[in-house]
């Protein structure tokens, strides 16, 4: 296990558990350990659950042995939440290629972007939160997949060499 996978999949469930109260992450800084929040004003509709009901995801020891992955017309905070969860199982296997994940920022509440190290690069992958036509699989693996081959550079946003744009592929 990687040392900051506990810390990930903490944030995860701070990400779940407050934006169900109308929070929402603003940014995540894994060698620090912090967490920013801000209160939106409103709180989400319940999310939709391929595998089972808002009430049995809500609960942790539930979600530890089942596939809980939100439906794409689920609110972003638990787009989020499933965002960091998987991420946190990749780290070890993103360390092995060099790729170390610092943390996140989600300036608008559509989407964020996972703050990345390429070996001396540094990256920012944005990923949609809010609006999906498509679930949200396995962000870990597929980021993984994307810097194991080399495949990043495709989704670099002209102008801009450190954001990989993966909104319309991920």
């Amino acid at each position: 296990m990687h040392t900051s996978t506990p810390f990930l999949a903490r944030a995860a469930e701070a990400a779940m558990n407050m934006g169900a109260d109308g929070y929402r992450l603003l940014h995540l800084d894994i060698p620090t350990r912090r967490l920013t929040f801000t209160d939106t004003g409103t709180v989400p509709e319940p999310g939709v659950f391929p595998h089972g009901s808002p009430q049995q995801v809500a609960d942790r020891a539930w979600r530890a042995h089942h596939d809980w992955q939100p439906a794409p017309e689920s609110p972003p905070h638990l787009q989020m939440a499933w965002l960091l969860d998987d991420v946190s199982t990749w780290l070890a296997d993103l360390s092995e290629i060099q790729v170390t994940v610092d943390g996140l920022a989600a300036p608008e509440p559509d989407w964020c972007d996972v703050l990345i190290r390429d070996g001396d690069t540094r990256l920012q992958a944005r990923v949609q939160l809010a609006d999906r036509s498509e679930p949200l699989d396995f962000p870990g693996m597929y980021l993984r997949d994307l810097f194991a081959e080399g495949r990043a550079s495709r989704y670099i946003v002209d102008g801009s060499p450190k954001v990989v744009d993966l909104r319309g592929v991920l």
